[in-house]
C-alpha cells in the first residue's frame, strides 16, 4: 500500500508539472520533423513508402536518442528531490522500506516517462495522415508497426534509461545525475556505436537505445522487406535487448544495496580556542554615547577585477572538484585518445599520425558535432544549468542577493569558469594527441599547431556556445526547462539545415570551416572563419548584456518583475554595451552579406533545386540539336598563386563530325566561379541567345559548318579570388597549391544533361517529367552520351611563380624562367580524353621509368608529386606504377602516352582520380601505411594499380552513361589490379586482399539488387563486380578473360559511337567462355545470383599406404534475389572448389593445403569421400570463396580424426 501511494503521489505531482507536458510536445514536434522533413524526400525518391515499418521503428529510435537529453529530469526529480529540497528529514525517518520507497518513485518516474514517449506515434500519425502527404507515398494502415516499434525500441529504451538516470540520481542525491547518465547513454548511442559499427556485432550491442541496429536495417533490407517487413525482436537487435535489459535491471539490484534511508552526516566544526594578547571583553566594547564607524566600501575597478577572480575561482573549483566535471572531461577525451589509432585509418590501413590529421581528428565545429563531440555540447549546458542554480539549491541565494556584487560580475565570473573548464577540456585533447602520436610514432608532434588550433581556433567556439547556454538559463529561470530549452537550442543549431536555415548568418556560431594541411597550411580559409566568428562574437555580447539584465537576485520572479528590474538595471553603460555590440553585428553582418551575397551569389538547396529545373525546361529541347565535337585544345594560361589569380585564352578546335550541316552552337560559360568573355569565332556567327543566370549562349553562324569541316573558337577566361562565400573562401587558388579542371571553368559545347535536376521528389515539384538516375542498360541514344569524353590533342603553355613546378597533360618539351614566372610548355603525343588539371605547387618528385619490353623499348616516365618530407609511398607508388605499366601492356595494350603522374591535392582525404596521363591523389593517400596493417597485404600498391588500370578502363575504353557503366571502370580497374598483384606478391597476398574486399561486400549490403550488367551502385562496382570477374577467371582460366577484355578494347576505339556498354563486355566474355561456363557466367553477370553452402560434418580416417581419407557432409543452395529482395530458388549443379588444409600452427587461421580440387556439387545434402596426404585439420566447400555466398562462417569446419577416437 504503501507503494502504491508513493507511487501515486510522484506520478500526480510531476503529471502537473508544465515541464512534463512540455517534453510530451517537445517529442511530439520531434517525431513529426523527422516525418517530413527526412523521410518524406526519401519516400518521393522511391526509397520505401513513408509510413513503412522501418520508418515508423527509426522514428522511435531517434526519438528516444532525443528523448534522453531532454528528459532526464523525470528520473533525477523522482530520485533526488527529497535531498536537494532538505525534505529528507521528513521522509527518510518516516516508517518506509527501502523497497517501497525506491519502487514507488521508479515505476512513478518510469510511468512518466512512458506517458511522455506515447507522443512518438501521436507525432507519427499527424506527420503521416495530418500533414497531406500524397496518398500513393503511403502504404496501408498496419497498427502493428506502431505496437512494436513501441513495445520492442521506446518501452525498452524508457526502462534501461529511466533505471539508469534514476539510479544516478538516487545514488548522487543530486538530479545532476540523471542528465549525467541520460548523457553517457547519449554518447554510447550515438558515439561509441557509430565508431563501432563496422566491428562485427560490437556496434550493435554496446548501443543502450538500439540505433545503430535499427539504422542498419536501412541498408541491411531490401525494398520489399523496407515497405514490408516489421521490425521484430530476433537476431543481433535481440540480443542488444536483453544485454541491456540485464544491465539495466544490474544497476538497479546495485542501487537498491547501496542507497540508504539515512541522514547525511553533518562534520562538526573544530571549537574556536582563545586567542593570546586580545584585550578583556570590556575593553572591545565601545563608550557610552560613542558613534558606530561607518564602513567605507571601495568599489572601484580594481575591486570588481578581484570579485571576479574569487567568484570564478570558486565556480571553477566547483566544476573541478565534482566528478561530473573537469575528471569526466578528462575521460572523454582519454577515451578519444584510446580510440585514436583505431580511427587514424583508411580503408583499415593505418595512418602515420601527422599533426595536422590527428588535430582534424580530435576537433569539430561546435556546430557539427560528430562521435563523441555531442557530448561536449551536453556537458555544458548541464555545467551552466549547475553555475547558475548554485546559491538556489544550496539555500545561499539571499546572501548571494544581499553581497555588494553587481550582476555582470556575477554573468561573467560563471562565463570565465566554463571557459576555463572548456579550456581543461581543451588541454585533455593535446595530452591525448600527443599521447596517441607517441604510441603510433612516424612523426615528431608539432606542438605550436596543436597551440594554434586547439587553444587559438577551438577555443572561440569554447567562448560562444557557453555563453549561449548561460544566457538560456538565466532567461528561462528555471532549472530543468532551461536545460530543455538549451537542448533544443543546440539541436536547432547542428540541424539547422534540416530546417531550411542555411545561411550562416543565421546560425549561432556557425561558420565555414577552417582547413589545414602540411601543402597548403590554412590558405585563405582563415580570414572566413574568423570574420564569422567575431560577428558571432558581437552577437554573444549582446547576449551577455541581456543577460545581465534579467539575472535573478531577489525572490521576484515573474516576467513583469523581471522586466521592470531590467529597465532600472539599463544604465548608460550598458546601453553604450549594447550599442557596441549592436554595431558590431549590423557592420559585420553588413560586411559578411556583401562577401557572401553580392561579391558571390547565395544559392540555398531550393535556389540551387530551382536553377537545375530551370535550365532544363528552358535548354532540353536543344539535346538533340545536332553541335560540332572538340577536337583540339590550345591554351595559354598565367597563374599567379599569391594574388589568387589566373588568366587563360583558349582556343577550340571543333570539327562537324555528324552528316547534316550544322548552323547553331550551344555554348555553356564555366561554373567555377569564373568569368568568360572575348567568344569569338573565326567565321562570322552572331549571337541569338545569352542566359547569364545559367551561363548559356546560343550562337548562329552565317555559313552553316558542313560535314567534315571544322572551326575554331577563342575565348578568355578569368578567374579572380575577391572575398568569401557562405562556404568560405575558394581554395582552388592559394599561394602554396593551386590547381582547377577545364569541367569547372572552361566552355563546354551542347546541352549539358549532367546540369539537370536528379531527385524524384524535386523534379515532380517542379513539373519535370520523372526520369531514371541513371539511363536505362537498353536506351540505344543514351549510348551516343558520356559527359567530357571527346578524344582532343591538346597543348598548353602555363606559367606560375617561381618556386613552384607546373603540371598539366602531355609531355613537357620545354620549361624556362622570365623574371619572377616560371613557364611550362606541356602537349599531348596522342589525344586524351577532355578531362584535364592544371596544378602548381611547390612538389617533391619521385621519379622512375618503365621500359616496354615489348612495343620497341617504349619508355614512360613516371613521375609521382608529393608533399615535401614523405619518401616511403612516393617510392611504393614508382614500384606499383612499373608493375602495373607490365603487366597491362603485356595484357591488354599498349600504353599511348610517355608520362604516367600522379599529382597530390592538398586534402585530409585519401582517395584518387584518374585523369588521361595523370593521376590527382589525396594528400592522406601518402600518409598510408601499410607496414602496419595486421591484416598483411599491400592496399597502397593495389589501389595504384587500380589508377593505372584507368588508363586503359575510362580513358582509352570510355563507357556510355547508362546502367552498368561502373563495371566497364571501377570493376574492371579493381580486376585488373588483382593480376598486378598477384604477379608482384603471390596467391596468398592476393587472397588477403580479396577477403578485404569480400567483407566490404556485405557489409552493410542487402542482397535485393540489379545484376551486375544493370549495377549503378558504389558496392556492386567496386566490390562485387572485380570479384565476379576474378571469379570467371578461376574457372575458364585468367587468359582468357584477359584475351576477352583485349577484344573489348580493339572492338571500342576511343571517340567511336555508339559507346560500348556492359553488354558489350558481356559478349567478348561469352564468346571465350566454354559452353559448361556459359550457365555460371550468366549467374555471375546476368542474374543477382547467391550460393548457400555450409559443411555440416567432416570425420578422417588413416589408410594403409599413409593418407588420410576424408569424408564430408554438405548442403548446397543457389537462389536468385531480384531488386525488390525477393528470392527465387534455382537447382544447384556447379562445379565447387573443396579444400582440406593441415592443423594450423599457433597464430594462423588455416594450416598448410593438402588438398584443393572442384567437385560437382548439386543442390541439397550431399556425401563427398577424397584423399589427402597428410593429416587434416579443416576441410572447407569454396575456401577462396569464388561464388557469392551471403554466410561464410559454416562453409568450414574442423575434421573429427578417426585415430584420436581409437586413442592413436
Amino acid at each position: 500500500m504503501k507503494l502504491r501511494r508513493i507511487f501515486a503521489l510522484e506520478f500526480d505531482y510531476q503529471l502537473r508539472q508544465a515541464a512534463t507536458w512540455l517534453y510530451f510536445g517537445v517529442i511530439l514536434v520531434i517525431a513529426f520533423l523527422i516525418v517530413t522533413a527526412n523521410f518524406l524526400s526519401d519516400a518521393q525518391e522511391g526509397y520505401f513508402l513513408v509510413n513503412a515499418p522501418v520508418v515508423i521503428a527509426t522514428v522511435a529510435v531517434l526519438c528516444s536518442v532525443f528523448w534522453l537529453l531532454i528528459g532526464a529530469s523525470v528520473a533525477g526529480d523522482a530520485a533526488a528531490r527529497d535531498a536537494q529540497t532538505r525534505m529528507q528529514l521528513l521522509t527518510y525517518p518516516a516508517p518506509i522500506s527501502r523497497a517501497e520507497y525506491l519502487g514507488g518513485r521508479l515505476l512513478a518516474a518510469l510511468a512518466l516517462n512512458v506517458c511522455v514517449l506515447l507522443a512518438v506515434p501521436v507525432g507519427l500519425l499527424l506527420a503521416m495522415h495530418g500533414s497531406g502527404i500524397e496518398a500513393e507515398l503511403l502504404g496501408p494502415f498496419r497498427p502493428a508497426a506502431y505496437l512494436t516499434a513501441f513495445f520492442f525500441i521506446v518501452l525498452p529504451n524508457a526502462f534501461i534509461a529511466t533505471a539508469i538516470q534514476f539510479s544516478v540520481a538516487a545514488l548522487s542525491r543530486r538530479a545532476l545525475g540523471s542528465y549525467l547518465g541520460g548523457a553517457a547513454l547519449f554518447a554510447a548511442a550515438y558515439g561509441v556505436g557509430q565508431v563501432l559499427q563496422h566491428e562485427g556485432q560490437w556496434g550493435n550491442l554496446v548501443d543502450p537505445m538500439a540505433f545503430t541496429p535499427v539504422m542498419g536495417l536501412m541498408a541491411k533490407w531490401s525494398p520489399l522487406e523496407l515497405n514490408a517487413r516489421l521490425v521484430l525482436l530476433e537476431d543481433v537487435f535481440l540480443l542488444n535487448r536483453l544485454l541491456w535489459l540485464g544491465i539495466a535491471l544490474g544497476v538497479l539490484a546495485f542501487t537498491f544495496r547501496r542507497f540508504q534511508l539515512v541522514l547525511p552526516e553533518v562534520k562538526s566544526k573544530p571549537a574556536i580556542r582563545p586567542q593570546a594578547n586580545v584585550a578583556p571583553e570590556e575593553s572591545r566594547h565601545w563608550g557610552a554615547g560613542e558613534a558606530l564607524p561607518l564602513p567605507r566600501g571601495a568599489y572601484g575597478l580594481g575591486t570588481r577585477r578581484h570579485q571576479v577572480r574569487l567568484l570564478t575561482q570558486t565556480a571553477f573549483l566547483q566544476l573541478a572538484k565534482s566528478k561530473a566535471g573537469l575528471p569526466l572531461l578528462g575521460l572523454v577525451a582519454l577515451v578519444m585518445g584510446l580510440a585514436a589509432p583505431g580511427n587514424l585509418k583508411a580503408r583499415g590501413v593505418p595512418l602515420l599520425p601527422r599533426t595536422d590529421f590527428v588535430v582534424d581528428y580530435l576537433t569539430a565545429p561546435i556546430t557539427q558535432p560528430d562521435k563523441f563531440w555531442s557530448i561536449i555540447g551536453v556537458l555544458t549546458i548541464f555545467y551552466a544549468g549547475e553555475l547558475v542554480w548554485r546559491e538556489r539549491e544550496t539555500g545561499l541565494n539571499e546572501i548571494s542577493y544581499a553581497a555588494p556584487v553587481p550582476e555582470w560580475v556575477q554573468f561573467l565570473s560563471r562565463y570565465f569558469a566554463l571557459v576555463l573548464a572548456l579550456v581543461g577540456w581543451l588541454a585533455f585533447l593535446m595530452v591525448a594527441g600527443l599521447g596517441a602520436q607517441g604510441a603510433l610514432g612516424g612523426f615528431k608532434p608539432e606542438i605550436g599547431l596543436y597551440v594554434q588550433v586547439l587553444f587559438g581556433l577551438h577555443l572561440l567556439d569554447c567562448l560562444l556556445f557557453p555563453l549561449l547556454a548561460l544566457a538560456v538559463h538565466v532567461l528561462v529561470n528555471q532549472k530543468f526547462v532551461g536545460h530543455l530549452v538549451a537542448l533544443l537550442t543546440y539541436g536547432s543549431i547542428v540541424f539547422a539545415p534540416k530546417l531550411g536555415i542555411e545561411h550562416k548568418l543565421l546560425i549561432y556560431a556557425a561558420s565555414p570551416h577552417w582547413t589545414y594541411t602540411d601543402m597548403a597550411g590554412f590558405g585563405p580559409t582563415l580570414a572566413p572563419w574568423l570574420w564569422f566568428k567575431v560577428y558571432w562574437l558581437a552577437w554573444a555580447l549582446l547576449l551577455a548584456v541581456v543577460a545581465v539584465l534579467f539575472w535573478v537576485r531577489s525572490r521576484e520572479t515573474s516576467l513583469a518583475a523581471r522586466l521592470q528590474l531590467a529597465r532600472r538595471r539599463f544604465t548608460g553603460s550598458v546601453a553604450r554595451g549594447a550599442a557596441m555590440a549592436t554595431a558590431g553585428i549590423l557592420g559585420l553582418g553588413g560586411f559578411i552579406f556583401y562577401n557572401t551575397n553580392v561579391l558571390h551569389t547565395y544559392s540555398s538547396t531550393s535556389t540551387t533545386e530551382a536553377l537545375r529545373a530551370a535550365y532544363e525546361q528552358r535548354f532540353r529541347p536543344y539535346q538533340h540539336l545536332p553541335q560540332p565535337l572538340l577536337t583540339g585544345v590550345k591554351l595559354q594560361v598565367a597563374m599567379h598563386p599569391q594574388q589568387r589569380i589566373v588568366q587563360i585564352q583558349g582556343t577550340y578546335l571543333l570539327m562537324n563530325t555528324t552528316q547534316v550541316p550544322i548552323d547553331s552552337v550551344l555554348l555553356a560559360a564555366g561554373t567555377g566561379g569564373v568569368e568568360t568573355t572575348a567568344l569569338t569565332f573565326d567565321r562570322p556567327a552572331r549571337a541569338v541567345l545569352i542566359d547569364t543566370e545559367h551561363g548559356q549562349r546560343m550562337y548562329t553562324l552565317v555559313r552553316p559548318l558542313a560535314p567534315g569541316d571544322s572551326l575554331r573558337l577563342s575565348f578568355r577566361v578569368t578567374y579572380t579570388a575577391q572575398g568569401f562565400s557562405n562556404d568560405g573562401a575558394d581554395a582552388q587558388i592559394t599561394e602554396n597549391a593551386s590547381s582547377f579542371r577545364n569541367l569547372e571553368w572552361l566552355p563546354t559545347i551542347g546541352y549539358q544533361p549532367y546540369r539537370e535536376l536528379d531527385a524524384a521528389g524535386a523534379r515532380k515539384a517542379y513539373g519535370l517529367a520523372p526520369r531514371p538516375a541513371t539511363a536505362s542498360l537498353y536506351d540505344v541514344a543514351a549510348r551516343r552520351y558520356a559527359p567530357f569524353a571527346e578524344q582532343i590533342r591538346f597543348e598548353a603553355i602555363v606559367s606560375t611563380d617561381t618556386g613552384q613546378r607546373v603540371v598539366a597533360p602531355g609531355t613537357l618539351r620545354q620549361t624556362w624562367s622570365k623574371g619572377s614566372r616560371r613557364y611550362f610548355h606541356y602537349a599531348t603525343d596522342a589525344p586524351i580524353r577532355n578531362e584535364y588539371a592544371f596544378f602548381s605547387a611547390n612538389y617533391a618528385v619521385q621519379e622512375g621509368q618503365w621500359r616496354n619490353p615489348v612495343a620497341g623499348g617504349q619508355h614512360v616516365a613516371i613521375q609521382i608529386y608529393s608533399p615535401p618530407g614523405l619518401t616511403e609511398n612516393p617510392a611504393r607508388m614508382v614500384r606499383s606504377a612499373q608493375a602495373s605499366l607490365d603487366y597491362y601492356t603485356r595484357q591488354f595494350g599498349p600504353y599511348p602516352h610517355r608520362q604516367l603522374r600522379f599529382v597530390a591535392h592538398p586534402s585530409d582525404a585519401f582517395g584518387n582520380h584518374a585523369a588521361p596521363m595523370a593521376i590527382t591523389t589525396e594528400e592522406g593517400f601518402f600518409l598510408m601505411n601499410p607496414k602496419a596493417d595486421k591484416r598483411g597485404f599491400d592496399l597502397v600498391t593495389a589501389v595504384v594499380a587500380h589508377e593505372v588500370a584507368h588508363q586503359w578502363w575510362g580513358n582509352q575504353l570510355k563507357q556510355a552513361y547508362v546502367e552498368g557503366a561502373g563495371l566497364l571502370t571501377e570493376s574492371l580497374a579493381w580486376y585488373s589490379a588483382m593480376g598486378v598483384l598477384e604477379d608482384k606478391y603471390g596467391p596468398e597476398h592476393l587472397q588477403r586482399l580479396l577477403n578485404f574486399l569480400r567483407e566490404e561486400n556485405k557489409t552493410p549490403r542487402t542482397r535485393a539488387a540489379l545484376p551486375l550488367l544493370q549495377a549503378d551502385d558504389w558496392y556492386q562496382n567496386y566490390r562485387k563486380g572485380p570479384l565476379a570477374l576474378y571469379a570467371l577467371s578461376q574457372y575458364m582460366g585468367r587468359d582468357r578473360v584477359n584475351g576477352a577484355l583485349r577484344n573489348l578494347l580493339a572492338n571500342h576505339r576511343p571517340g567511336i559511337l555508339p559507346r560500348p556498354t556492359s553488354l558489350d563486355l558481356y559478349q567478348e566474355l561469352q564468346t571465350v567462355a566454354p559452353d559448361s561456363l556459359q550457365p555460371l557466367l550468366r549467374d555471375l553477370f546476368q542474374a543477382n545470383t547467391f550460393w548457400e553452402m555450409a559443411t555440416k560434418n567432416a570425420t578422417a580416417k588413416p589408410t594403409k599406404t599413409g593418407s588420410w581419407q576424408v569424408t564430408l557432409t554438405l548442403q548446397a543452395s543457389k537462389l536468385v534475389v531480384d531488386s525488390a529482395g525477393t528470392e527465387t530458388k534455382r537447382p544447384m549443379k556447379e562445379w565447387v572448389e573443396i579444400g582440406v588444409f593441415a592443423p594450423a600452427e599457433a597464430g594462423l587461421e588455416t594450416g598448410k593445403r593438402l588438398y584443393l580440387h572442384k567437385h560437382l556439387v548439386k543442390s541439397g545434402q550431399q556425401t563427398i569421400v577424397l584423399t589427402v596426404p597428410g593429416r587434416p585439420g579443416t576441410v572447407s566447400v569454396d575456401p577462396r570463396n569464388l561464388l557469392i555466398d551471403w554466410k561464410l562462417t559454416d562453409n568450414s569446419r574442423y575434421i573429427t580424426l578417426a585415430q584420436a577416437q581409437a586413442g592413436t
